[in-house]
């Protein structure tokens, strides 16, 4: 009797699930867009998400290939309409750059700073999401964020300056070159390059770890940090020596902060790199 009684509300639960599920209406389509853009190194594109992934791929044109899969989920056929007319995607086109993001009314954005400003307290009826895929001039520099439910990944491109961050995701560039800044909160970094940075260039990751793969004539003070992480690589380490940045306060008390990386030089040293983790190891390894 027991038994039977277990199964019948497990049956009751199970069937009461699928009528929840059954009752979820989504609404789905494909974006497409172009946008000019010269294929010269002093234009950017920028992409700023926050529901979903960002593709972006360089080629030889002078357009920006958009197409972006907007999805709105629902649990009635009202609040679907509402999402569908509210969430769109805003394209803004300068002299010098693309700006591609999520935009309705509830969504406040920085224009100046290139930044969400998620702060209002309205409850939103409906669930959004924008899977970009894109294809750009490749040698423009690019500028690329994530938040939630999604990758960063960029390919082919080869710019003078790439920046990338993400939050609940991984970040992948591949077959890249240029400066490059990348942060990264909760995902792993994956990077190979066509040619090895010339400028300075810092990579972070609070939790996962770091594979970067560098053109085997590499010349760079590489710099590392981290509290539950080591730093490995198959390059010939010429020596092996501590930085210490000194940091001065902005406040009328003159307070300095000291802080000591442990530095390895491999070739003769060009140039420096800058890696951090918390929860990571970081894999420094040749192409």
């Amino acid at each position: 009797m027991m038994k039977q009684i277990i199964l019948s509300l497990f049956l009751i639960f199970w069937v009461g699930m699928q009528s929840s599920e059954a009752q979820k209406k989504e609404f789905s389509e494909r974006i497409t867009k172009e946008v000019g853009l010269e294929n010269v190194p002093t234009n950017t594109l920028i992409i700023r998400n926050f529901f979903g992934s960002i593709s972006v791929e360089g080629y030889s044109g002078n357009q920006v290939l958009v197409n972006v899969k907007r999805t709105i989920w629902a649990d009635s056929a009202t609040d679907l309409e509402l999402g569908k007319k509210e969430l769109q995607l805003k394209v803004i086109q300068e002299s010098d750059r693309v700006v591609l993001r999520p935009d309705a009314p509830y969504i406040q954005f920085d224009d100046e700073k290139l930044s969400f400003n998620w702060c209002n307290n309205e409850e939103v009826p409906y669930d959004h999401q924008l899977d970009f895929t894109i294809k750009v001039p490749n040698s423009v520099k690019i500028m690329v964020s994530g938040v939630n439910d999604g990758d960063v990944v960029v390919k082919n491109t080869k710019g003078t300056y790439l920046k990338a961050a993400n939050v609940n995701g991984g970040i992948t560039l591949t077959n890249v070159t240029g400066k490059t800044k990348v942060n990264c909160i909760n995902g792993p970094v994956t990077i190979s390059y066509a040619d090895n940075p010339t400028e300075a260039s810092e990579y972070y990751s609070l939790n996962g770890d770091i594979n970067i793969s560098y053109q085997k004539s590499l010349s760079a003070n590489i710099s590392f940090k981290s509290m539950n992480g080591d730093m490995f690589t198959d390059f010939d380490i010429n020596k092996q020596f501590v930085k210490t940045n000194k940091e001065s306060s902005k406040g009328n008390k003159p307070k300095y902060r000291y802080e000591s990386k442990p530095v390895v030089q491999i070739g003769n040293g060009n140039i420096d790199f800058d890696f951090e983790t918390l929860n990571g190891d970081v894999y420094i390894k040749k192409i």
